[in-house]
Order: C-alpha cells, then structure tokens, then sequence
C-alpha cells in the first residue's frame, strides 16, 4: 500500500550518481515512505544541512565510488552531522564496504539483490534507530572486534581534567569546534588535548578513544564548567 502523506521529521541524502537508476529510485522511497529525497553526486557534506532539526539518513551507493572517497565523507558526517545515520546500497557481497560497518553511525547495509521493497523496510527499521545488517556480517563483526575486556584501572588517571572533559565530549560526538565552543578555548587548545590524550591512551582515532572512555570514564564525567 502506497504511502502519500508526506514525513516532515524524516530526511534521506542520497550520495550517488546522476542516472536514471537512482532518480526511479528516489522516486520508490518517496511514493512508499513519504521521506524527502536528494540526490547528490558530490561527496561533500553540505553545512547548510545541519540546519535540518529532524532525523537524516545518509544512503551511500557503494557500486561505483573508491572507498578513499566514502572514507572521507564518513569523516564529515561524524565530524558534522550529529543524529545523523548512515547506510550503504548497492553493497556486493564481502567487498571492503562491509568494513565501514565499525562506524557507530553506520546503521546500515543494503547489497545489489536487495529488492526495492526491502530497502523500503529496511529504512523504515533504521529510522526507528534499529540496524539493518545481515546475521553473516553481524557474526564476522564481532569476531574481528571481540576480546577480553580490560580491567578497570587507574589508568583513568593518566589524562588531566581538560582532557577527560574533552573526551567525554567527544563521546556524545560533539565536534572540534563544538567542543572549543563549549570549554570557551581555542581551537588549536583543543587539538593539542586531542593528541596528548590519543598518546596517553594508546588511540589512533576517535572511535577507539570513545570506546576506551566507555571501558574507563565511567563515573568520572565531570561538569563542565
């Protein structure tokens, strides 16, 4: 059954090519969700859409662009567009894509076979904050990424209280600029925490210092000032 009353909380971002197979597309999601479309082929992210105050899913096709490329929008959507989910479409089958699944706003993945119909549903469960992923990629997931769990410590110690404030922002994915907002400090003050408590805690990225401040700032959140 077609839906026709038009979703104004909703928001879809395509990023893919300017054809005739995503414009009949856009098309389906549209009739049958009633969720505003657009169609971009620049993998840019667009300031001007942080304006936007309901929820926006991010549709990546992932048939033609390198992954250098959706490597670096993945950064700007996490650096820029909090609440904001991502998913793949047009996925083959245990190709590099998969991967980007290790990205908390990845929610997720559609591949070539997947019927117009079920990317429907599978929107429908994203937007209502459940995951759309197959039971194959789920068990490889967590047999890639499971391991013992560290002790908790004092190892919480090793960062001052700028740097545990700055992390436990960071945590609720708030951005550089955000975050030097927020402290009332320069942006280069901010960078120059970022790094000290990268090397302290032994983190290359954002996603492996939010997860040590899950395994270790418990409790320790303090009220910024």
């Amino acid at each position: 059954m077609e839906k026709t009353t038009t979703n104004n909380l909703h928001r879809i971002i395509i990023f893919g090519q300017q054809n005739l197979q995503n414009s009949i597309l856009i098309g389906f999601i549209q009739q049958n969700t009633g969720i505003s479309c657009e169609l971009t082929s620049i993998f840019n992210w667009r300031d001007n859409w942080n304006s936007f105050e309901g929820q926006t899913l991010v549709l990546i096709d992932a048939e033609n662009e390198p992954q250098e490329k959706v490597q670096d929008l993945l950064e700007q959507v996490f650096d820029k567009a909090n609440q904001t989910k991502v998913a793949f479409f047009n996925t083959h089958c245990s190709s590099a894509i998969e991967r980007l699944m290790a990205w908390p706003m990845v929610n997720g993945i559609f591949y070539k076979d997947t019927s117009q119909e079920q990317l429907v549903k599978g929107i429908s469960c994203i937007f209502k904050g459940e995951f759309w992923l197959s039971r194959r990629l789920i068990a490889e997931h967590l047999e890639r990424t499971r391991s013992k769990p560290r002790k908790r410590s004092s190892c919480a110690n090793l960062l001052t209280r700028r740097e545990k404030q700055i992390l436990t922002l960071t945590a609720t994915g708030a951005t550089n600029t955000q975050i030097a907002d927020n402290l009332n400090v320069s942006m280069h003050t901010v960078k120059t925490h970022i790094y000290n408590l990268f090397k302290k805690i032994d983190a290359s990225n954002r996603i492996q210092a939010v997860n040590w401040a899950k395994d270790n700032l418990e409790g320790l959140q303090e009220k910024i000032a």
